[in-house]
């Protein structure tokens, strides 16, 4: 390496001035190390372990910026806000800027305004950007929460999928992708579809030791809530999986006299905003929320993570509990867990995993809400209310959305943007048509609101569908919002536009002519399917296993440790077993027997109901507890039969 090159004694200085901090933390100094040598790196880190550290530094240091993917609106705005509160040029890029802002803010990146900038993933695909990429003096590209490029990650997002096409515009700089998700999966997917060469693939930190791990099998949930607020001082989150189960646990917490606010995905976004801002604050004790809050969220003193509902993965949970205790003091992860709760997370995987033939119901739905005849390809969007696609396929939301999601990626729909204050326009005359009608109009306001609007709306408009947001358009004509929505329709009435108003319907354009027999390639999803399910299944492991919580964390994420962290139910002995009775002794006999023939938990029974789930969750402790079984594996819940087992067969 040249001696110009920045080093990592650089790279401490600039933390040290910026930041504040004297040395990088364990793992840090590794993968930075790796970046200043210009090599791709893959950096696992557990949330709340600096992994935008690891590019944030070296982006100040040498020529160039850095361009940093990120899938959350929310997310890249709280770290562009932290950057530029510490003096750093930063800048995102997403749906929530203008046309004309977005075009700004390119303009600003390739002369060199930024040392970062935040984009998603779907920006790659802009014409904007293809159209600019060679002339962007990009240094480093980083990809944050690089886990939503496989499908074995949690928040799989297919945009990240063309991430090594938008990099080949920019002439291949470094690549960075840090994740908090570590299973060999999803590291073997990340590599292989970020296209990484060479990388250096560092894997660090995912023991928490001041967290309490816990899970307790109770069938009061709301006792075992009181218990931990009760016992533990200081804010803290409650995880529910849907949101109704977020609305119920908020008005339960409120009558209990608790101060909570519930958070899920259906509220607007400045109600989120001001729910999450309140907690952060401390104005608000509890937040009851779905996964869809968390990602991003800097609070560091959160005393308790307490999840009522069974996550649907490990690589989940872990995430969602890590955010107890990121300032180093004690923090509880609490799971509650009764065995009917992995139906329901096996009823969501169900729903969420629509066949081939499904999916061609829902495309057809479309299709005939939109009156879209077969061989047709319609000139615009096709506006579809999601209630009728649901009546007419007799389908799940979950199952429709997805279908959605699979014919967009196979490129026979696109949909639309969807926002609250966003309408879509298209002009049907040219623009000195539109000019001449306005000079010749006897109604003065009118002929005005004709010029405000084509000094508002850009010229892409003239050529095709263009996303008009209806608040700068009022800004602009300074009239009210009823009085600019009436005259887009007398305008799109005259024939001289055409105009969607801003609602909650779909909006997709059709790729392709309507087929007659749409093909789909559902292999993708079965697969998922499969993944989903086996997630799942280690989930379970860790909800009913009977060893120490921190060493099957541990292990399942790639790192040693010890048998007994002295500290989880499991190791402080916080369950009492149930005894057992003659009745059970059938039932003990054959779980003996299936283990000292080596046959796995799942295939012990071959149809476990309900009852029979519990019960055998609740012998299985019985016979570790009194030395018939010891686990050999907590992952793979491979059990061996003791000498006192055998003895007894």
């Amino acid at each position: 390496m040249p001696d110009s090159a920045p080093s990592l004694e650089d790279a401490r200085a600039i933390l040290q001035d910026t930041w504040g901090y004297t040395d990088f933390r364990p793992g840090q100094d590794e993968i930075i190390e790796a970046v200043l040598e210009k090599r791709d790196v893959l950096g696992v880190l557990p949330t709340g372990g600096g992994k935008s550290i690891c590019y944030q530094v070296p982006s100040l240091l040498g020529d160039g910026f850095t361009m940093v993917i990120s899938p959350l609106i929310a997310l890249m705005q709280d770290q562009v806000a932290g950057l530029k509160a510490r003096g750093i040029e930063a800048a995102f890029i997403n749906s929530t800027l203008s046309h004309r802002e977005i075009d700004q803010r390119w303009t600003d990146a390739e002369h060199g305004r930024y040392r970062l900038l935040y984009v998603a993933p779907e920006r790659l695909e802009s014409d904007m950007f293809e159209a600019r990429a060679s002339r962007l003096n990009v240094s480093l590209l980083a990809v944050d929460e690089a886990h939503c490029v496989s499908e074995w990650g949690h928040h799989f997002r297919p945009a990240y999928l063309k991430i090594p096409e938008g990099r080949e515009l920019l002439d291949n700089p470094p690549t960075i992708a840090v994740t908090a998700t570590a299973t060999p999966y999803v590291r073997k997917d990340v590599i292989e579809h970020l296209e990484l060469d060479d990388p250096l693939e560092l894997v660090h930190g995912f023991d928490r030791p001041n967290i309490v791990w816990s899970v307790f099998r109770t069938e009061s949930k709301k006792q075992k809530v009181s218990d931990v607020l009760g016992g533990v001082v200081g804010s803290g989150i409650v995880y529910a999986s849907t949101r109704r189960g977020v609305n119920t646990w908020t008005r339960w917490l409120e009558a209990q006299g608790v101060s909570a606010a519930g958070y899920h995905g259906g509220l607007e976004s400045s109600e989120r905003s001001r729910i999450q801002d309140e907690w952060v604050e401390g104005a608000t004790r509890v937040i009851v929320a779905t996964n869809a809050f968390g990602m991003g969220i800097d609070k560091s003193d959160v005393r308790f993570v307490v999840h009522v509902d069974l996550p649907d993965s490990i690589e989940a949970y872990y995430q969602e509990a890590g955010r107890g205790g990121r300032d180093g003091k004690p923090s509880y992860a609490v799971l509650l867990f009764q065995p009917p709760d992995a139906e329901t997370q096996e009823a969501l995987i169900e729903s969420a995993h629509p066949s081939g033939k499904e999916v061609r119901t829902v495309y057809d739905a479309i299709c005939n809400a939109g009156q879209v005849p077969i061989g047709s390809e319609p000139d615009g969007p096709v506006v579809v209310n999601e209630e009728v696609v649901m009546k007419l396929t007799d389908l799940s939301r979950g199952k429709i959305k997805t279908s959605i999601e699979l014919l967009e990626r196979q490129d026979a729909i696109r949909v639309l943007p969807r926002r609250r204050h966003d309408g879509l326009i298209r002009f049907e005359e040219p623009a000195n048509a539109l000019r001449n009608y306005a000079h010749q109009l006897e109604n003065r306001r009118l002929a005005t609101f004709v010029q405000d609007l084509l000094r508002t709306v850009h010229a892409d408009a003239f050529s095709g569908w263009w996303r008009l947001d209806l608040r700068r358009l009022v800004r602009r004509t300074e009239l009210e919002r009823e009085r600019v929505s009436r005259g887009l329709e007398y305008l799109a009435e005259r024939g001289l536009l055409t105009w969607h108003p801003p609602g909650d319907a779909l909006r997709v354009e059709l790729t392709i002519p309507r087929a007659q027999k749409l093909p789909v390639d559902d292999r993708g999803v079965t697969t998922a399917k499969k993944r989903a399910a086996k997630r799942l299944k280690y989930m379970l492991r860790y909800a009913r296993s009977s060893t120490c919580r921190r060493r099957f964390l541990l292990t399942y994420f790639g790192e040693t440790a010890s048998e007994t962290c002295g500290t989880c139910d499991v190791c402080l002995g916080r369950h009492e077993v149930q005894p057992v009775t003659p009745e059970d002794e059938e039932t003990l006999r054959h779980i003996l027997k299936s283990v000292a023939e080596g046959e796995e938990r799942d295939s012990w029974f071959d149809d476990p109901g309900e009852r029979v789930r519990y019960q055998v969750d609740r012998l299985v402790d019985w016979l570790v507890r009194h030395d018939y079984l010891s686990l050999k594996d907590p992952l793979d819940e491979r059990y061996v039969v003791t000498e006192k087992a055998s003895r007894f067969l």
